[in-house]
């Protein structure tokens, strides 16, 4: 298969690689899988106190507030006070809650500048993403699905992974999809990668939420909001992809 790999916010396509690389070795030892790594579209500065936590420039992001400078407050302002409510769905309903910035312009942008890559450069097969990666990808899923209903373009990725995600934006309302409110769903294969001591966690399991159920996997890799690199642990995630990959192929 041939994967689309998409890096969280304050990013780029060379770091994701090094921080994904013990699960792309894993999986191209056997010809399961090859990869292309993207740059977000937007150049990025991470927030004050997280400069070190990102490592050196440059930085990108997929997402970014439409109006700079403005009172609105942009989502990833928010991650250091992260709720805590009694379900997946209201924990993000209380995080974008009013007040955030509208982010349509570069959400739309985000979508069509990877529709051209995989135009230009495709078929991929599958898509992965972690954290602003994982909702860019997951949204992205949803344009595909859109796409096809609205012009009969089959789409091109068959299933999708997701490291400490956050759900979909719809990409008729970019709003957030949230499984409880919405009848939207991610309908082909997926693999969701989550740390049970991850703070944002809850974003996962709602993104987790908003995919097909009889072809949704989980992972607990049993840490924070990160990425795993244990041998053990990349073997047997290696392993759950190949065997989701194969039913994502039949």
């Amino acid at each position: 298969m041939k994967i689309l790999c998409l890096p969280g916010a304050y990013g780029s396509a060379d770091k994701f690689q090094v921080q994904l690389a013990p699960l792309v070795n894993e999986l191209m030892s056997d010809g399961t899988a090859t990869f292309r790594f993207v740059d977000a579209p937007c150049e990025a500065i991470p927030p004050p106190g997280f400069e070190d936590f990102f490592g050196k420039p440059p930085y990108y992001r997929f997402i970014e507030p439409d109006v700079k400078g403005t009172q609105d407050t942009d989502v990833l302002s928010r991650i250091r006070d992260f709720p805590v409510c009694d379900t997946s769905e209201d924990t993000m309903r209380e995080l974008m809650k009013e007040g955030i910035a509208s982010s349509v312009i570069s959400t739309r942008r985000a979508i069509q500048y990877l529709f051209d890559i995989m135009d230009k450069e495709g078929p991929f097969d599958g898509i992965i993403g972690y954290s602003e990666g994982a909702t860019v990808a997951s949204t992205l899923l949803l344009a595909e699905q859109k796409r096809f209903q609205d012009t009969g373009k089959p789409p091109q990725i068959k299933c999708g992974i997701f490291f400490a995600g956050w759900p979909p934006l719809d990409p008729s309302t970019f709003a957030m999809v949230l499984a409880d409110e919405s009848d939207l769903m991610i309908n082909i294969h997926t693999c969701h990668i989550i740390g049970s001591l991850d703070p944002y966690v809850a974003g996962s399991m709602a993104l987790y939420n908003t995919c097909e159920p009889d072809t949704a996997y989980i992972f607990d890799h049993g840490k924070g909001h990160t990425l795993p690199r244990e041998k053990g642990v990349i073997k047997e995630l290696g392993d759950v992809i190949r065997n989701m990959m194969a039913e994502a192929s039949e």
